[in-house]
């Protein structure tokens, strides 16, 4: 056995909240999950930035100095409690803005940082830049990787993390509309083996939440309340069986099982760009609502 407590955090949106009434409530939360034993606590994408403090990426000075002062105090709050702690921001780095989260040590130092490879219409509009790449990052606790709100759309950034490794993805997000975001979300943890927890804000007609998904592709926990916090444990040791078709009476571990059969080779089709007019040439005016 493995066993990992996750601190699960959902928060609700406020119009009347300023930057620091939202970094306040999602510190407040992290630290509850912490006092109940949580040993990592990730934190949900945006939500510091809506309402008033939208327009602060176009204000690099201004980015880097909060982003700094928000990250440093989720290090003292990681050295605090000996625990691993993952908040979101957004981050400017040698002329760009990127969509990132961060992985901090029970130490306070950051072993390691994802950036959003897949980017809304929304967000190519307001100047935020592609991350590249999905690794993932060796923990006390185990193998850990991060996908962010729209990576979800894709197959391909679950898949990447499961063929790195990872046990457990994290996966903040702002909110989902589409129905199928449950059973999409459910078919990416299976995909792989591998757990995936969710933790997102409130926004009205969400149909996405909180909570985690086992590696069998069932949903373990779903927080309902805004806001609301949950400490639960997942145990990555846990092998993932599955029965192999025609002979019942064997059992193997499924990332295993996959891994050994899958076929590469036949797969270059996914990696292929599609034929298609480029997003600026398509994309005039207000983005679509739906995104």
């Amino acid at each position: 056995m493995r066993e990992v407590k996750l601190g699960l955090i959902q928060l609700r949106l406020s119009e009347a909240d300023t930057y620091l009434d939202k970094l306040d409530h999602m510190y407040s939360a992290a630290e509850a999950c912490f006092a109940e034993g949580a040993q990592l606590v990730f934190l949900p994408e945006s939500y510091q930035y809506q309402t008033d403090e939208r327009d602060i990426i176009s204000k690099p000075e201004r980015l880097v100095r909060l982003s700094g002062e928000w990250k440093e105090r989720c290090a003292a709050l990681a050295r605090k409690y000996n625990a691993y702690l993952a908040p979101w921001d957004y981050e400017y780095s040698t002329g760009r803005v990127y969509n990132t989260s961060f992985i901090l040590d029970p130490s306070g130092r950051e072993i390691g940082r994802y950036r959003k490879v897949h980017l809304t219409y929304t967000e190519k509009q307001r100047g935020i830049s592609n991350g590249d790449s999905f690794p993932v990052f060796d923990t006390e606790l185990g193998r850990i990787g991060i996908m962010i709100c729209f990576d979800n759309y894709y197959p391909e950034s679950a898949r990447s993390l499961g063929n790195a490794g990872a046990e457990l993805t994290l996966y903040p997000l702002y909110g989902d509309t589409l129905t199928a975001w449950e059973p999409k979300t459910r078919a990416r943890a299976a995909d792989s083996g591998m757990y995936i927890a969710s933790s997102q804000i409130d926004i009205v007609h969400r149909q996405s939440f909180t909570g985690v998904f086992g590696p069998d592709g069932e949903v373990l926990y779903k927080l309902t309340e805004f806001p609301s916090h949950r400490v639960v444990t997942v145990d990555l040791g846990a092998p993932v069986v599955t029965h192999t078709m025609g002979r019942a009476d064997v059992s193997e571990d499924l990332r295993k099982y996959l891994a050994n059969l899958r076929r590469p080779r036949s797969y270059g089709g996914i990696s292929v760009p599609p034929s298609q007019t480029p997003w600026e040439e398509v994309f005039l005016g207000e983005p679509p609502a739906s995104l």
